[in-house]
């Protein structure tokens, strides 16, 4: 009966032409959201940033957990937790709306958010070799470059997944269980706790919470592509891996940051951030890695959002 109503309203099936791989590569895009705002956090909130990301990503975890179940209810809605919150609050529309244009606005300002970090990493690397950058008109082409992609359609941005979600993600977990295991057992760690912890500030709290939750609370995206899987129990599957990982990720590599990125000047930089942090315990490799990390996370993030938005609408 809920298909046949799904139909009659205009709303056709999608066709289901997503393998297990690429469902997979776009379920865990929503981890790689850490590297636009953890970095600006901890250049504004300090050791301070770490109590937004406990709870949030606890949260975060729950989303996830509850997704899974409502796309094992609903295999034939696309769009995620938008439009499972649409049918959950059939009974006040409003509120519905409001909680998918929510989602729709995390996702929409990815493309543009990612297009900061990569011109900010372009930059980072040809100024100290004397090269002029026009970080504006990088900004506009990373920004469209996304969409020129997408015309290829869901297969092939599916496809471009799998060449970057494992560099991406090995990365950044690497990047996040290392610079952990160096802090707790390296003879040259500073020590995984900091020596004092700035003072709380709950509007600041509060500020910084509303922004964390459009990054660590995306992290269902595979529910996005459900409607489209060849294989929707193994796409949902996805979902508990995802959730696991958030807090090696969010919480992990915030604490990373929090104890090794604290020399002056960095700014808000996720490269500078990043770059510093690694290179305490990567050594010479790190601004590469940092390098390669960003640009697969980017690339990848930005091309799950302008796939993901659609279905949001739809």
């Amino acid at each position: 009966m809920e298909s046949k109503a799904t139909a009659q309203r205009g709303f056709p099936h999608l066709p289901r032409i997503l393998g297990r791989a690429e469902t997979w590569g776009f379920g865990m895009s929503g981890l790689l959201l850490w590297l636009g705002v953890g970095p600006g956090m901890h250049a504004a909130l300090g050791p301070q940033a770490i109590w937004i990301w406990i709870p949030a990503a606890i949260v975060g975890m729950l989303i996830n957990f509850q997704a899974k179940h409502l796309g094992a209810a609903w295999p034939e809605v696309s769009g995620g937790t938008a439009n499972y919150a649409a049918r959950l609050l059939r009974g006040q529309p409003w509120l519905g709306r409001c909680a998918a244009l929510g989602y729709f606005l995390g996702w929409s300002s990815v493309p543009a958010l990612n297009a900061i970090v990569l011109a900010d990493l372009v930059r980072a690397n040809l100024e100290p070799q004397g090269l002029a950058v026009p970080e504006g008109l990088l900004r506009v082409s990373f920004a469209v470059l996304p969409f020129v992609l997408a015309f290829g359609g869901t297969r092939a941005l599916g496809i471009l997944h799998l060449f970057f979600v494992l560099p991406a993600v090995g990365l950044l977990l690497a990047f996040c269980l290392y610079g952990l295991g160096w802090l707790a057992l390296a003879p040259a760690s500073p020590g995984l706790a900091p020596p004092t912890w700035s003072a709380f500030s709950f509007p600041e709290w509060a500020k910084w919470y509303f922004i964390a939750v459009y990054a660590v609370y995306d992290c269902e995206t595979a529910t996005s592509f459900v409607a489209e899987s060849k294989d929707p129990k193994s796409t949902l599957r996805s979902l508990n891996l995802a959730a696991w990982l958030i807090p090696p990720i969010y919480i992990g590599g915030s604490w990373v940051l929090m104890r090794l990125a604290t020399t002056p000047g960095l700014g808000d930089s996720t490269f500078l951030n990043l770059a510093q942090a690694a290179g305490t315990f990567w050594g010479g490799p790190a601004a590469w890695l940092v390098t390669l990390l960003i640009t697969c996370s980017c690339l990848l993030s930005s091309a799950t959002a302008v796939s993901n938005c659609p279905r949001i609408l739809r």
